[in-house]
């Protein structure tokens, strides 16, 4: 059970994975970390919150957001049936990154083949946090900068979780949602790229997480859908396990003027998941299932059905005092057959899916600095030339808990590389160049 209750001062809280799991001498990492928003409410460092550095959560991390952010450590109002933080916890993100491919350079039309700055990267304002005993919030506000959707208001994303606890400790809550994050943003808890914003890095996610690829974690970029998502969910979690169910559809009425973005929520969303503690470690094994048809505001569709499923497990804990993450998936999505309504997550002719392992090790600085590795296998799901697998090396160093710079180099093979088939690279940031390789340097910065 989680050790924490909604009152009003804090509550305590008592290839490459053969590798990783051959080696012992394991123990509990401590966490690191955090969100400034939430580290506001809490009067805590942001490593209180997050393992190794944000955005993955650590134990305490998943009972703060399991409260509906509602646990506060800093001064309220209360009143009956009133209880208000005593200032607004709001929070400022952005990020400034250079990034390279190493496509054919074309003259007087530069492109990432010659090297791009992006200043600033996508920038959000956060506010969030308690707003009465049971109820919390969560509200991002995009103010521009590279990867801010286009045409889009100031709403990014917004939740309004209302939990309570019920039996021996288990939270459960309902929380109506909007965002582009996809369904899973309703509730989500594990580091596995099953929802975008808790994943090992902040750049090249689809390099990294089999979620991501067939965007089981954050919707698609099918036509002009980026992951919007809007609908109610419901959840119910403990220190060793969470349940979510969504009823949404693949919309975000801050973006969409089209009257399909007003449709009711058809689609049907299930997570699952395990997260026990034992031999040493925090462990997640859990699956996400989408289903169901619903109404799309975009041409040339306006109906498409939202089938996919993941499955996926992580660990986290000490290796000889060094913070040590590990994290696998599985995703995959139907194919669109000639003439069927057009699966959202895949419209190719076969199915799309991918597998991927990662792993990040605290190796200088006492952990503040770190070394990642992953590998991700996939089928683009394209008739032919589908073979997309990609290689990511990366070094993360935290200047401060806050602030994080990171370098990574992603390599892609499979034939779908081919330069007899030139595709696009599969990678975010706004990248606009092509090749078989992306290198970023990229720094982030919350306060």
């Amino acid at each position: 059970m989680f050790m924490v209750t909604n009152t009003r001062t804090l509550s305590r809280v008592g290839a490459l994975g053969t590798l990783l799991m051959a080696l012992g001498g394991v123990t509990v990492s401590p966490p690191a970390e955090a969100v400034p928003a939430f580290a506001r409410q809490m009067g805590v460092a942001c490593n209180t919150c997050h393992y190794q550095h944000f955005p993955l959560l650590n134990s305490f991390g998943r009972a703060f957001k399991a409260s509906g952010f509602t646990m506060s450590g800093t001064s309220t109002i209360d009143s009956d049936h009133f209880s208000l933080p005593s200032t607004l916890n709001a929070a400022l993100f952005t990020n400034i990154r250079f990034q390279k491919t190493n496509g054919a350079k074309t003259s007087g039309s530069p492109t990432s083949n010659n090297g791009e700055w992006i200043i600033p990267g996508e920038t959000s304002l956060f506010v969030g946090g308690r707003v009465s005993e049971n109820v919390g919030a969560l509200v991002e506000g995009d103010i521009g900068g590279a990867g801010a959707a286009t045409g889009a208001g100031f709403l990014a994303s917004l939740k309004l979780p209302f939990v309570y606890q019920v039996g021996n400790g288990t939270n459960v809550g309902v929380v109506p949602f909007t965002s582009g994050l996809g369904p899973a943003y309703a509730f989500e808890v594990m580091n596995t790229g099953a929802v975008g914003n808790h994943i090992m890095t902040l750049v090249h996610p689809t390099a990294v997480s089999a979620q991501q690829y067939v965007q089981v974690g954050a919707g698609t970029t099918y036509n002009d859908y980026g992951g919007d998502a809007e609908g109610i969910g419901v959840f119910a979690a403990t220190g060793s396990y969470f349940v979510t169910a969504a009823k949404w559809s693949p919309n975000h009425i801050a973006l969409n003027t089209d009257s399909a973005a007003n449709a009711p929520p058809t689609a049907n969303y299930l997570r699952a998941a395990l997260t026990p503690t034992f031999g040493g470690w925090d462990w997640g094994f859990g699956v996400q299932y989408m289903d169901g048809k619903s109404a799309f505001a975009g041409p040339p569709l306006d109906r498409v059905r939202t089938k996919a499923y993941a499955v996926d497990a992580q660990m986290q804990g000490n290796l000889k005092h060094m913070p040590l993450g590990v994290y696998l998936s599985y995703a995959a999505a139907p194919e669109t057959s000639t003439g069927e309504t057009p699966n959202l997550y895949n419209p190719n002719p076969k199915r799309k899916h991918a597998l991927s392992l990662a792993g990040e090790l605290g190796a200088f600085s006492e952990g503040r600095g770190t070394l990642e590795l992953a590998y991700r296998w996939a089928d683009d799901g394209e008739a032919t030339n589908s073979s997309d697998n990609a290689a990511t090396v990366a070094v993360t160093y935290l200047l401060s808990e806050n602030v994080q710079m990171a370098l990574l180099h992603t390599e892609y093979t499979g034939n779908a590389h081919d330069s007899s088939n030139p595709t696009p690279l599969p990678m975010g940031g706004g990248a606009s160049g092509s090749g078989d390789q992306l290198t970023s340097v990229n720094l982030a910065v919350g306060f």
